[in-house]
């Protein structure tokens, strides 16, 4: 009987300056000195298993808290201030319930980089990552599954290359009207803070941050590694004021994104 193919892997980095890191401190003020124990709990379980990401169910907390030696709600609140602080990413929390970031992700790709085969769930990737893995020199096969499970295979050639096969892209008007959808609930999360911001500015902000991809999969908000809408918004307003006082007695109406890019 074959032996199971490992996934996960042994060993980790931890960086030097892991307790001074801002993230960590934020976490470390609102949720006590035992959270750092807590989330290095978390990475261990993280690259032991699957290697780049963990799912949030109802044992999770227990196994942590067991393993530590706090409350399973010590670890609820811990997991939640590093989802709101950004050390998990909020996005793939908030649709799939798993715990990753694009550090973990970053780290797991470098220690299996010499793996002969290894299996990605592409919803639970960052973009940049799965950016990485669809556009490296790698052969990649499907499988049959309700996620999209890429298998990566490395196969070394005369050349000390590799070859490339790309997973058969899906539909791509299915595609479009999905991101299209998505493009109507973002419009809709803007409607609130109509009174707080001028019109304009929403429609602007809302113009340059919901264009799509070349594929039309992603709109450029959704390549963000953070996004917290309230902060985008008083950053936006902020940086529109800071322009308008450039030029003296001249209302700007150009909302053309080239002005805002410097500084996202």
């Amino acid at each position: 009987m074959a032996r199971p193919k490992k996934q996960g892997i042994d060993y980790f980095p931890l960086d030097v300056d892991f307790f001074s890191n801002v993230k960590i401190r934020k976490i470390a003020r609102a949720c006590g000195s035992q959270s750092t124990s807590i989330l290095i709990c978390l990475l261990c379980n993280i690259y032991k298993d699957n290697g780049y990401y963990i799912l949030w169910d109802e044992d999770l907390p227990f196994v942590i808290a067991d393993s530590v030696g706090v409350s399973e709600g010590a670890v609820k609140e811990v997991i939640l201030k590093a989802i709101q602080v950004g050390f998990f990413d909020k996005d793939i929390y908030e649709k799939y319930k798993v715990l990753t970031s694009y550090g973990i992700q970053s780290r797991f790709k470098s220690a299996v980089y010499k793996r002969e085969e290894i299996e990605y769930i592409v919803e639970y990737l960052v973009s940049d990552i799965q950016n990485s893995i669809s556009d490296g020199k790698n052969q990649v096969s499907d499988t049959e599954s309700t996620q999209s499970k890429v298998k990566v295979k490395r196969k070394k050639n005369k050349e000390n290359s590799t070859i490339v096969e790309k997973k058969k892209p899906k539909d791509k008007a299915a595609a479009k009207a999905a991101t299209l959808s998505r493009k109507e609930s973002f419009y809709q999360s803007l409607v609130p803070f109509v009174g707080q911001y001028p019109k304009e500015m929403i429609r602007a902000f809302f113009d340059y941050w919901s264009e799509l991809n070349k594929s039309e999969t992603k709109m450029r908000y959704e390549l963000e590694k953070t996004w917290e809408l309230p902060r985008r918004l008083a950053a936006w307003a902020s940086r529109e004021k800071a322009l308008s006082k450039t030029d003296v007695g001249i209302v700007l109406k150009d909302n053309s994104p080239e002005k805002y890019k410097k500084g996202w």
